[in-house]
């Protein structure tokens, strides 16, 4: 069964654009793509590539919602995609990174800004305890703080940027960003962290949180 929030059904297109396994040994696109598909809103559709050139303005426009699982540590965006993202935002498309999708700001500065923030690395795989950071924000509605298992992406936040921290977690005594949104022009964009691998999805909590973002990016948070 699907998650849904109590809403009414939309028809909207999404994208969810990665990596396939032959390109991505450690963050494929084949189980998180079944993952979305279960968690997909009643009445919109979903499309999956691992097409890059969907990574244009003229492209991205067709789209309500853009879901970025990319796995490109070892790349870096070309002018062209990096142009096309923004733009797609800036005249109001709906941007959802999840996880590894980070890597489309590898050597990419003006991704950077456009997140908020600067990947720093991450350490082993473990147990992770959940804070909710902005309780009343649609996209955190109904979650309390949980713990699961997650591989921890540590990031630096830029001073200029305005963003909305949604979640975090603590290791070692450092806290660190686990979620959070922004206004970027007339559009939207939310970073989870978590999402390693498709276990990530199991966590109900979690399922919500993708659920809701979904929605939030799409400008429909408002909407009943």
């Amino acid at each position: 069964m699907k998650l849904q929030p109590d809403r009414k059904t939309y028809i909207k297109q999404a994208i969810l654009i990665g990596d396939y396994h032959q390109d991505a040994p450690y963050h494929p696109l084949e189980p998180i793509e079944k993952e979305i598909r279960k968690l997909m809103p009643e009445g919109w559709e979903l499309h999956v590539t691992d097409d890059y050139d969907m990574f244009t303005a003229e492209r991205l426009e067709a789209y309500d919602l853009c879901i970025s699982y990319t796995d490109s540590f070892d790349k870096k965006m070309s002018d062209k995609h990096t142009a096309g993202i923004i733009s797609y935002i800036v005249n109001g498309g709906g941007l959802l990174i999840i996880h590894a999708g980070v890597s489309m700001q590898e050597q990419r500065h003006e991704i950077k800004l456009l997140m908020g923030a600067v990947y720093r690395g991450h350490t082993d795989y473990q147990p992770l305890d959940m804070s909710v950071s902005s309780p009343s924000h649609p996209i955190m509605q109904g979650i309390f703080s949980f713990s699961m298992e997650e591989e921890p992406y540590e990031f630096s936040l830029l001073s200029a940027a305005e963003r909305t921290i949604l979640m975090e977690y603590n290791l070692e005594g450092t806290t660190w960003p686990a979620a959070w949104c922004s206004n970027y022009g007339l559009g939207r964009v939310v970073y989870l962290m978590p999402g390693h691998h498709a276990a990530s999805f199991d966590y109900p909590e979690y399922r919500k949180i993708v659920v809701q973002s979904m929605f939030w990016v799409a400008g429909l948070d408002n909407e009943k």
